[in-house]
């Protein structure tokens, strides 16, 4: 009798131990990470979720067709870059949405393109023929207006401000040198007021290119150098308990 009893048991035991050796498997849903930007930030964000697959899941917003992404526009757009409403406008079913971990945020060069003014879409049009962009005091006003909606509307995320990237040239005089130094202090002085950490884009990337040797696309090349380490390690930091 005692035998079949010990029979029993293990043959329970056995029958118990693959399911839960099987769920110990399974693994844990991963952060989910949101990275903001304009074009400089879409294909390096690509390498970054690479680089992070085991750590995160990292996806980059998508803006609208013909939409230049800038400070005025990430506001216009923030329900759809958020995942909050879909393509044709209408609300994402709550059980569909996101719950971003960490924002990875950047919006800049696409306020430092000149273009023509007078029009609400934008067309760009060199500086020495007349075009304009917003005043840095602008910049910050949105700054300011969009640090506080992202943190209403996604209020469990981490979010990390991007410094923009240099600006060394430009082919059609779209673009000032130097101009994005402003902003960033304006940009700076926002994120110390909201409490946002800055991940200097800017240092890293003036600390990879050859400054003296502008490209033809600046300010979007950077010599076929990677920018994902500074994104990445920010990423990492904010993802920490």
């Amino acid at each position: 009798m005692f035998n079949r009893a010990i029979c029993i048991l293990t043959a329970l035991l056995a029958l118990g131990a693959p399911s839960a050796f099987a769920q110990a498997q399974v693994p844990k849903a991963l952060p989910a990470v949101l990275v903001i930007g304009d074009a400089v930030y879409q294909q390096h964000a690509q390498m970054v979720r690479g680089e992070l697959k085991s750590s995160a899941t990292v996806i980059f917003a998508t803006w609208p067709a013909n939409i230049l992404p800038s400070s005025g526009s990430a506001i216009e757009q923030l329900d759809l870059l958020l995942g909050l409403k879909d393509a044709t406008g209408n609300d994402v079913p709550e059980s569909k949405r996101q719950t971003w971990k960490v924002i990875h945020l950047n919006v800049g060069l696409g306020d430092l393109i000149h273009r023509v003014p007078g029009l609400k879409s934008h067309r760009s049009l060199p500086h020495d023929a007349g075009g304009i962009i917003i005043s840095a005091a602008d910049y910050g006003k949105n700054l300011d207006t969009l640090i506080p909606l992202i943190k209403r509307k996604a209020p469990q995320a981490r979010i990390i401000w991007a410094s923009t990237t240099p600006i060394r040239s430009s082919s059609g005089n779209w673009f000032k040198l130097g101009s994005e130094i402003e902003f960033n202090q304006v940009a700076e002085r926002v994120m110390k007021k909201h409490g946002i950490p800055i991940s200097d884009m800017h240092a890293y990337a003036l600390s990879i290119l050859d400054m003296k040797k502008p490209n033809a696309l600046d300010p979007f090349f950077f010599d076929s150098k990677p920018l994902p380490p500074p994104m990445a390690a920010s990423i990492l930091k904010a993802l920490k308990p």
